[in-house]
């Protein structure tokens, strides 16, 4: 998880959490 926002950014974080965290969490899984 640190990864992605990592090297996303504050504005991934925010997109991670409108559309859906576990959707992202398991592509990177």
């Amino acid at each position: 998880a640190g990864r992605i926002v990592a090297s996303g950014g504050p504005e991934l974080a925010l997109q991670l959490e409108a559309e859906g965290y576990d959707k992202y969490a398991m592509e990177a899984a």
